[in-house]
């Protein structure tokens, strides 16, 4: 399969916190435990931050949905690389359309995993 330039974002305690909050904290560094969280984390507003196991739950969720968000932004790549096949001037062969439906499927029909090194695995993508 060729390479392709995908946006790898490890989820961070900083990115969780972030769709919490109106963005009005500084992070100084990604805290592992409680008492870290009150030394890296300070509040640049009046508002109460969530607290360190709210934000863990919600690092979590992001986790977890990673794996989709990178599938579908490959499959994204390949159909925006396929579109030429689409023209409204040109007949696609029913390989094409098979190709193309088989890449909209993908986030239905595949159980995408992250290695441990960050790289979808688990996904069959189709071929033409």
């Amino acid at each position: 399969m060729e390479n392709f330039k995908i946006e790898v974002e490890m989820t961070t305690f900083t990115m969780a916190l972030m769709e919490l909050t109106d963005n009005s904290f500084e992070v100084i560094k990604d805290p592992s435990n409680q008492e870290e969280f009150e030394i890296y984390v300070k509040n640049n507003s009046e508002k109460e931050l969530p607290t360190y196991y709210d934000i863990i739950k919600k690092l979590t969720e992001l986790q977890a949905v990673e794996p989709l968000r990178l599938l579908r932004q490959q499959r994204n790549q390949l159909l925006a690389q396929s579109d030429w096949m689409a023209v409204s001037d040109r007949t696609m062969t029913q390989a094409q359309i098979d190709y193309r439906q088989a890449l909209r499927d993908l986030p239905a029909t595949a159980d995408p995993q992250l290695d441990e090194n960050g790289n979808l695995t688990n996904v069959t993508w189709p071929r033409l």
